[in-house]
């Protein structure tokens, strides 16, 4: 892993002051938006008054519920370059029966939304030195919003599938890595582990659904699957996602078995299954030929109602027990919102007495024209 920067190395800031772009509408600061057809937007918990991560995360609710509405202070969105992001078609899938890089607008938004999330938990482009990790814990705190957006959303597997797409190309992009070279190496373990078991209970849930299929409505679902399988087995270069103890697929009754580190041999079963095409770039196709698709899946007759065959829910409850104010400890902030996920490491969020103490220059990086910005709801472009 590459040696961890101290901070005489550190580089001074690219520039003086971020920018920010409105782009989401009506003011997300308010603990609620609202128009004239739907009911108020809550404002998540999670959340301090002040925050980046908060007006990003309203904006984008606010651009699922309007989807053909532009927004009155509509701003160019500034987005860094990712191969997989730039393949994903900004019209119907439907338009594109040969391209294979299709994904829903709201993942798609969803994903360019986390890049938002990893910028602002950058001291880098505050000019500023906080400790080693951050940017890496930042992304660990990103995961986590992620995982509890997907519980959130329990019951409705579209808005948990547009999770999935965005944690999917998260997971494939550069701006996640990070993450790997923080020193919590079990941690990250354990997340990645948590992560496998949400997408499997997505796919347990659609095949409830009867959304398992070569012609199924979910156009993105050969992509998504085969990206998760690249995620699993790429891990192993960082020695993740080696091992775990073989446990019980759903009910003792049935015996079920399976592996929960290993779950790109679950992913490729239920390809096989239901003759769903894997698609994506070459690395993820080159994982076809190292899984295992001669493995156990749930019985579908205990696959109903509420089962969780991949215990994902006993699994989430057990990480937040175990992991619970990692990230919050590492920002020094004694009164978290939320003990996994939240803003906790947004330097937004920060006093100015704050970031004035661990800027270069001991003065803080948000000027009066940023910090107006953001209790406006405006969303912060970094970079």
């Amino acid at each position: 892993m590459p040696a961890k920067r101290s901070a005489a190395s550190a580089p001074s800031r690219a520039k003086k002051r971020p920018s920010t772009d409105a782009e989401d509408g009506p003011n997300t600061s308010d603990t609620s938006v609202t128009n004239e057809a739907h009911p108020p937007i809550p404002r998540s918990k999670r959340w301090a008054p002040v925050s980046g991560s908060a007006n990003a995360d309203m904006a984008t609710r606010w651009r699922r519920r309007n989807p053909n509405k532009k927004p009155k202070n509509s701003g160019k969105l500034k987005r860094g370059k990712c191969d997989a992001a730039r393949h994903a078609s900004a019209t119907s899938p439907s338009e594109h029966p040969d391209h294979i890089w299709k994904l829903s607008a709201a993942g798609k938004d969803k994903f360019f939304t986390q890049r938002i999330y990893v910028s602002l938990r950058s001291p880098d482009n505050f000019g500023m030195y906080t400790f080693n990790d951050h940017e890496g814990y930042g992304v660990l705190e990103v995961l986590q919003n992620l995982i509890l957006d997907f519980e959130e959303a329990a019951g409705n597997y579209k808005e948990q599938w547009a999770v999935c797409e965005a944690l999917a190309f998260f997971l494939s992009d550069e701006s996640s890595g990070i993450v790997t070279q923080i020193d919590d190496g079990e941690g990250v373990d354990a997340i990645y582990q948590l992560i496998g078991r949400l997408f499997m209970s997505i796919l347990a849930q659609l095949e409830q659904e009867k959304l398992l299929a070569k012609d199924s409505e979910i156009k993105s679902l050969g992509l998504i699957m085969a990206l998760f399988m690249d995620f699993a087995v790429n891990s192993r270069d960082y020695g993740l996602l080696e091992d775990s103890k073989t446990e019980s697929l759903g009910p003792a009754k049935d015996k079920k078995k399976w592996d929960p580190h290993a779950f790109e041999n679950q992913i490729l079963a239920y390809a096989r299954k239901y003759d769903i095409e894997l698609v994506g770039p070459s690395s993820a196709l080159d994982t076809i030929d190292e899984a295992d698709a001669d493995v156990d899946l749930p019985v579908p007759e205990s696959n109903t109602g509420k089962a969780d065959p991949f215990g994902f829910a006993m699994a989430l409850k057990k990480y937040i027990k175990d992991y619970g104010g990692a990230t919050a400890f590492m920002a020094q902030n004694n009164k978290p919102l939320t003990p996994i996920g939240g803003d906790s490491l947004d330097i937004t969020t920060w006093t100015s007495a704050k970031r004035k103490s661990k800027a270069f220059d001991k003065k803080d990086p948000l000027g009066k024209a940023e910090l107006k910005a953001l209790k406006e709801g405006m969303v912060m472009q970094l970079g």
